[in-house]
């Protein structure tokens, strides 16, 4: 099996297996509970939050559990935004980037409905936002910004430092970064000191489903997403997933230990399939020189994702769409429709993303999978078939 759909999930690494079975057999009391087993279970939480704080740079306050991704930007958008826009009334803009993560922007109709202004920022065809559009649209009314770090169809890394440069004039403007594509390789954008509000999930770096992560700065207003027992600073109440949050913290720091080997290896990796691909006659999306290293999106029209998919199957390779959302409902991309990508071409697209996992081998056998599905192709395409 060569598996090459890390942007939709990746494999938990054996001691993250260790970690949570050890957790889930000897911390199983509820963290809650006021006998020992409860403090115990307690203070490993406390620990678990610690370390998050410190590797992204955060208070442990301001260090909230989730679980996943898509719950984290959700409550910004559902409770974060409604209490900061009742300290600032006089604010009703939101400012979304068009290639948002679907979490992200199914939002705008849910708040346009709730009385917020919603303008999509477009992007350029390498899928960078445009800064200019941005900084036309940045205001005294905008109450809040968000941008996707990583885009998790094309791999677009989004100008953090230009952005971050904008919003110097806009200090009361809160700017929510979707993170959850960026801890493989781009870690060091995590801690950026003006994002106030950043989601992660810690499937997408070899830790176990069911952990997510809202860092929410002290400036910015809360508002609780559920009420119950008051668990994660009484802001998310319902029992901690204590294996999962302890697997999350100790993926996390994994990660940011291994950052630069990965980054280097994946980048040696991601020029070899690019050259493999634009041998063969793909169209390869995004500016090389300014995408995640784990991300790879590429089109062999007029052969459909789906096709290409199955064909890749075929030969024990695991890829997708562009998005493993949309994998299985034949959505348009909307990262690439955003990109002003043909539907010709984007029907075409399929996503390759890489991890720390990634081999040499596994590399070497894509390359061998890509020229052999391709030339098929392009063998049936010649015959007219």
């Amino acid at each position: 099996m060569y598996y090459f759909d890390n942007a939709a999930t990746t494999k938990p690494l054996p001691e993250i297996i260790t970690i949570m079975n050890t957790v889930t057999t000897d911390y199983f009391a509820n963290p809650s509970s006021a006998h020992r087993l409860g403090v115990r279970s307690q203070k490993l939480l406390q620990r678990a939050r610690q370390q998050v704080a410190e590797l992204l740079k955060y208070k442990e306050q301001e260090v909230v559990f989730t679980s996943s991704g898509t719950e984290s930007n959700n409550w910004v958008f559902t409770s974060v935004i409604d209490a900061q826009h009742q300290l600032r009334p006089d604010r009703n803009r939101v400012l979304l980037s068009s290639i948002e993560h679907p979490c992200v922007r199914l939002q705008k109709e849910r708040l346009e409905q709730k009385g917020y202004q919603v303008e999509m920022i477009s992007v350029d065809e390498k899928g960078m936002i445009d800064l200019g559009e941005l900084k036309n649209a940045l205001n005294e009314d905008v109450l809040l910004i968000s941008t996707i770090l990583v885009n998790n169809e094309v791999g677009t890394i989004q100008p953090m430092e230009e952005i971050s440069a904008l919003l110097v004039q806009y200090p009361e403007v809160i700017w929510h970064v979707d993170g959850v594509q960026g801890v493989t390789t781009q870690f060091h954008h995590l801690t950026h000191p003006r994002i106030d509000l950043l989601s992660l999930s810690g499937h997408k770096f070899h830790s176990i489903r069911g952990a997510g992560l809202l860092t929410i700065r002290e400036r910015v207003a809360r508002q609780s997403l559920l009420l119950g027992g008051g668990q994660e600073l009484g802001l998310r109440s319902s029992t901690e997933n204590l294996a999962a949050i302890v697997c999350f913290s100790k993926a996390l720091r994994l990660a940011y230990e291994n950052q630069q080997e990965t980054k280097e290896r994946l980048n040696s990796y991601r020029q070899q399939i690019d050259e493999a691909l634009k041998e063969e006659g793909w169209t390869i999306f995004g500016d090389t020189n300014n995408v995640s290293e784990h991300i790879i999106c590429a089109a062999l029209p007029p052969v459909p994702g789906e096709v290409l998919i199955h064909a890749f199957g075929e030969e024990d390779v695991f890829v997708s769409t562009t998005s493993a959302c949309s994998s299985r409902k034949h959505q348009t991309h909307s990262t690439l429709s955003a990109m002003k990508v043909s539907t010709a071409i984007s029907n075409s697209a399929i996503r390759i993303s890489l991890a720390k996992t990634t081999t040499q081998s596994d590399v070497d056998y894509l390359i061998k999978t890509i020229q052999k599905v391709s030339r098929s192709f392009n063998t049936l395409t010649q015959k007219g078939e």
